[in-house]
């Protein structure tokens, strides 16, 4: 069974639940957009995120944190032509896909390719080579999130239910929702 859901309720949802599940405000940001991109463009970043929470404690948090681990290799990318960054133990491409997209387009490549790869895949080990000036963007990508703005995406209800679970477990404090109810319209 499925059910359709709008990119942005993909977004808001796994931000909750990986605050709920010991994120700081920060990586569950970056982590519900990498998701929310591969649900996209992959798929299975929804299961990848389950994955996860399966393999216990801290690992979310680490896996969030590899995004920044992989701005440091283009650093290093950048100043040395070339570096390599391992991941250990491996991480679905769910939690780097987008990082990834920006790498390209920024001009560094990444080997081994991941176009046909889905969120759940694990990547132990990428190279990245400085490839010179950053690459235009392209339209098959943003034809996709186009389609997916549009009539939303479609994923496994089971999974859905999980993360909105999940995410009902993070509360909100009663100030910050009394702040919002005192703004003035």
């Amino acid at each position: 069974m499925t059910v359709t859901v709008a990119p942005r309720e993909v977004v808001d949802l796994v931000h909750r639940a990986s605050r709920g599940h010991g994120c700081n405000a920060d990586l569950a940001d970056r982590l519900a957009a990498e998701i929310a991109f591969c649900e996209v463009h992959h798929g299975g970043g929804l299961a990848a995120w389950a994955g996860l929470i399966d393999a216990g404690s801290g690992r979310l948090a680490d896996a969030a944190r590899s995004s920044l681990r992989l701005a440091a290799a283009e650093v290093v990318a950048r100043s040395a032509g070339a570096a390599t960054i391992d991941f250990d133990p491996p991480l679905p491409l769910a939690v780097i896909a987008r990082s990834l997209r920006d790498l390209e387009r920024r001009g560094v490549r990444c080997a081994p390719a991941t176009g046909g790869l889905t969120g759940t895949d694990l990547v132990a080990r990428l190279d990245l080579a400085d490839g010179g000036p950053a690459t235009a963007t392209t339209s098959r990508s943003d034809d996709r999130m186009q389609a997916a703005l549009r009539g939303g995406l479609v994923v496994d209800r089971t999974l859905w239910q999980r993360v909105s679970d999940a995410a009902d477990g993070f509360l909100v404090s009663e100030a910050i929702l009394d702040a919002v109810l005192e703004t003035p319209s």
